[in-house]
C-alpha cells in the first residue's frame, strides 16, 4: 500500500463507501419492487412473470456480488493491504484503483483469471 499516499486513501474509500451505499439502494429497491409485484395480483403469462423473477434475481446477485468486492476492497483498506495484488502480490496501479477502486488483482492476473473462468462467467 505504500505506493497509495494517504490522500489517495481517502480518494478511494469515499468512493467505495459511495458505491456502497448506492449498491445498497438498489438492492433494496429491486426487493421491494418484487415484493410489489407478487402482491399486485395482476395477470400476466407465467412465461413472462418467471423472465420477469430472473431478471430481477440475476439484478440482484450482480449487485450483491459487487457490494461483497466493495466491501472486501474496505476490509483490505483497514488491514492496510488494499492496493496489494491478491494474486501476486504486486502493486495494483492507482489508475486501476480510480477506475475500479475495488479491483482486487493487477492487470495480468485479472487478464488470467477471466481466461480460466471461461465466456459468460466473472471472475474474481
Amino acid at each position: 500500500m505504500k505506493h497509495l499516499t494517504p490522500t489517495h486513501l481517502t480518494e478511494l474509500r469515499s468512493q467505495l463507501q459511495a458505491r456502497e451505499r448506492q449498491l445498497a439502494t438498489e438492492i433494496d429497491a429491486a426487493l421491494a419492487r418484487r415484493q410489489e409485484q407478487s402482491l399486485a395480483g395482476r395477470e400476466v403469462d407465467q412465461g413472462v412473470l418467471d423472465l420477469e423473477t430472473a431478471l430481477g434475481f440475476a439484478e440482484v446477485l450482480r449487485d450483491q456480488a459487487e457490494l461483497d468486492a466493495v466491501h472486501g476492497a474496505l476490509g483490505r483498506i483497514d488491514r492496510g493491504t488494499y492496493g496489494r495484488c491478491l494474486g501476486c502480490g504486486t502493486h495494483v496501479p492507482l489508475e486501476r484503483l480510480r477506475a475500479q477502486p475495488d479491483a482486487a488483482f493487477c492487470h495480468v492476473c485479472q487478464s488470467r483469471a477471466e481466461v480460466h473462468a471461461g465466456p459468460g462467467l466473472s471472475a474474481p
